[in-house]
């Protein structure tokens, strides 16, 4: 993630540093960095999460196998899960996620996010039919897998992210642990987050 932050950064520098000012000298010079671009780096890395309390990462850049695409918009709860077809946690808690999908309805909506193929995911999904209740994508390029595994330094799966209804990550975890008690308590407004 730090790389790509960095490459990302490096690269809006150099394109910087093509350009010419009016008076026909270089935009550039070293020790001249061009300040909107530094502002459009440091927004580069600020967009990813570190904490719990910070703004969620964008559903952006995914494949939708199963339902509409979803963007993350103030007043809704979201909970996403990254999860895979090979992982047997994973296949487990799809049910429950399912059954909470529908107890919640549309006060909460749930995503499910794979890094695997599209080939692999697809008839999966498509197999598992209405057990599988809810919008799922496959993140090809790894940016959203990055903005919320990566960024917590979550190695395992399943692994669920809670986004609040200000769009700020306010839990992680199992979704078979503590999920839906999280969920109850976010709903009821009286869940705070930790430390």
């Amino acid at each position: 993630m730090t790389m790509r932050i960095g490459i990302v950064i490096l690269s809006m520098l150099v394109l910087a540093g093509c350009g010419k000012r009016d008076d026909d000298t270089q935009a550039n010079q070293p020790g001249n960095p061009n300040p909107a671009m530094l502002e459009a780096a440091g927004a580069v890395a600020a967009a990813v999460p570190t904490k719990l309390g910070d703004a969620a990462y964008p559903l952006t850049g995914l494949t939708w196998v199963k339902g509409d695409p979803v963007t993350i918009t103030p007043g809704t709860v979201y909970v996403v899960e990254f999860w895979a077809t090979w992982c047997p946690p994973c296949v487990k808690s799809i049910p429950h996620l399912t059954e909470l999908q529908a107890k919640y309805g549309d006060r909460v909506v749930f995503v499910g996010v794979s890094n695997e193929d599209v080939a692999t995911v697809r008839p999966f999904v498509a197999a598992k039919g209405d057990q599988m209740d809810y919008a799922v994508a496959v993140d090809p390029a790894g940016n959203v897998v990055d903005g919320y595994m990566t960024a917590f330094q979550q190695r395992t799966i399943p692994a669920a992210f809670i986004v609040d209804t200000e769009g700020r990550i306010i839990w992680r975890g199992n979704p078979l642990v503590d999920l839906e008690a999280v969920l109850d308590r976010v709903l009821a407004g009286t869940y705070t987050l930790p430390g």
